[in-house]
């Protein structure tokens, strides 16, 4: 796939005269923005495509700020990031459009606490996930992160508790759910092997 980003820093290069390093920088940073922009935008068409937009946006918003905290698997590839987002949240997402609609009312909170113990309990046990990206240099730190993340799932819990006895759409309920099980996977070895696999496919397809 033809780099269309670096032709801007080329000339961000010549009009600010940064030299070798700076400039590399400057194409890293502008990489980050642009794919992570791409994938909001991709994602939520997608979502609106398949008519689950809400529930894509609870999938994928759910999943992003857990995965601050408790890291997790990465292809090593930015453009595979983006793909594997724009395909799994939509996709999980149409699953709990779908399952929301079956189920009533009564049925639904065991489901989310089900989805929501299982999530909490991968967390606690193996967050934070770090990366050679971004490693994790100490114990201190790898406690803050962990604290960190099962503070956030304690609060999507207690979020999708009072949503629910607020009657709002089960959809996106089940989509945080989701999100979060997606998340916890995502620590697990089997992600890792799984992110290896993948990568190991592009590298040879190249």
């Amino acid at each position: 796939m033809p780099d269309m980003i670096r032709p801007v820093v080329e000339y961000l290069q010549r009009q600010l005269g940064l030299n070798g390093e700076e400039t590399e920088i400057a194409l890293y940073g502008i990489r980050v923005i642009a794919y992570s922009f791409f994938g909001i935008v991709s994602i939520s068409l997608v979502g609106w495509l398949f008519k689950c937009f809400w529930e894509t946006m609870a999938v994928a918003l759910t999943a992003s700020t857990l995965r601050l905290f408790s890291g997790g698997a990465h292809s090593r590839s930015p453009l595979f990031c983006v793909l594997l987002g724009m395909t799994v949240a939509p996709f999980l997402a149409k699953i709990a459009a779908l399952t929301a609609g079956q189920l009533p009312p009564e049925a639904l909170f065991p489901v989310i606490l089900t989805g929501a113990f299982l999530s909490l309990l991968i967390i606690y046990r193996l967050a934070p996930v770090d990366s050679p990206a971004k490693p994790i240099t100490s114990q201190q730190e790898r406690r803050k992160f962990r604290l960190l993340a099962v503070t956030v799932m304690v609060i999507i819990v207690i979020i999708q508790a009072v949503t629910l006895n607020l009657v709002l759409p089960p959809g996106p309920l089940l989509g945080i759910t989701l999100g979060s099980c997606w998340q916890a996977f995502s620590l697990t070895r089997a992600a890792h092997r799984l992110a290896f696999f993948l990568d190991n496919l592009i590298i040879r397809g190249c």
